[in-house]
């Protein structure tokens, strides 16, 4: 699986530049400040040699030089590399995340429990306890992408209005499309397990298969139900009652308010259920055309206990890294900055985490 666009006559823009910009150069925090629209007073004289310098860089770019390109490449990295590695470390609610280096070793440590004969025997019997082994496993990555084409002749006259928000676009394109990436990772996981699994599938949720999963789940903790409004609004639904007189069933005021102030109840069998945001991908429609698709796939939902050790892993490797080319269909210059990151759950330790489906939603292949 793997989320890039192409481009044509592609330069990885390390490989042109100086190397005299690092993510502590002064350049760096005046591009940021220029970049947000603040006062660049505070920085004294350095402001100014800074701005002249990048102006020079945005001209030589518009005229063509791929050298100026990856110099600015370079500048935009370490300026949004910082705030976007906040945000992925957001995916640590999924389970445990890692970033590792370029040149580090690809792979995770997994704890697991074995049983192992006691040195000492009871009368009369072998004591067997469980103790704590751990393995290492690879993980596979994907490359993640994001990127925009930049107006290099308004830049020049030192108008860096559209840079904020075409940084904003790539840190959310990343960030959106490596959530897509855990998600779908963990949900063909349990999917796919082959041994002890909480995992149901309907066109539309079921309450008896629902509620299910969430009995098993619960011996492990408390349970959080996380997934798209679609899906986790269908709960509002299970909440009926019957009234003293058995042919009066409806919902409870203390419901009723809670779902229409927020659309969804906030617990369901003791169960928290927890939205997760799900914004349009305004680069595709959907498979019917009327509306434009999501990032996220709609129809799955997760089942988590609270406390204990997590079987997801998560690894982002190394940073960004960015790339200068031109579009493959339009021609139009463009730079894509790329992640590495990867997921598994742990073979033999997906009934951790349960995981609920409607396939009148969207799911995973």
């Amino acid at each position: 699986m793997s989320y890039t666009f192409e481009l044509n006559n592609e330069r990885k823009d390390a490989n042109f530049v100086s190397g005299k910009v690092n993510g502590r150069s002064a350049v760096v925090e005046i591009f940021s400040a220029m970049t947000h629209g603040k006062d660049l007073a505070p920085f004294g004289k350095k402001a100014d040699i800074a701005a002249k310098y990048i102006m020079e860089l945005n001209k030589k770019a518009d005229s063509g030089d791929t050298v100026a390109v990856s110099e600015l490449n370079e500048i935009r990295r370490f300026a949004m590399e910082p705030i976007l590695m906040q945000e992925i470390k957001l995916l640590s609610i999924y389970g445990n995340y890692k970033a590792i280096g370029y040149n580090e070793s690809c792979e995770v440590e997994i704890p697991e429990f074995a049983n192992v004969d006691a040195k000492i025997q009871a009368a009369g019997q072998d004591v067997g306890f469980p103790v704590i082994r751990k393995h290492r496993e690879p993980i596979a990555t994907a490359t993640i992408s994001g990127g925009y084409a930049v107006d290099y002749r308004k830049a020049s006259l030192g108008d860096m209005t559209l840079e904020n928000e075409l940084q904003d676009q790539v840190r959310v394109q990343i960030r959106n499309r490596a959530t897509k990436y855990v998600v779908e990772t963990i949900y063909k996981a349990i999917k796919n397990a082959t041994g002890v699994k909480y995992f149901c599938e309907d066109a539309g949720l079921t309450k008896t298969n629902v509620d299910k999963v969430i009995a098993n789940i619960r011996r492990f903790g408390k349970p959080t139900i996380s997934g798209d409004y679609a899906l986790i609004s269908q709960f509002n639904g299970f909440a009926g009652y019957n009234g003293i007189t058995p042919s009066v069933s409806g919902i409870s005021d203390a419901i009723m308010n809670e779902i229409h102030e927020t659309g969804l109840m906030g617990l369901y069998n003791g169960a928290i259920l927890s939205e997760i945001p799900n914004p349009y991908d305004l680069s595709k429609l959907n498979t019917t055309g009327d509306n434009f698709d999501t990032m996220l796939p709609t129809g799955i939902g997760y089942v988590i206990p609270a406390g204990g050790q997590s079987p997801i892993y998560i690894v982002t490797r190394g940073g960004l890294t960015s790339f200068s080319g031109n579009d493959v269909t339009t021609g139009e210059m463009l730079t894509r900055f790329d992640m590495e990151i990867g997921a598994l759950v742990a073979k033999g330790h997906e009934y951790k985490i349960g995981a609920i489906a409607d396939t009148n939603l969207s799911t995973v292949e």
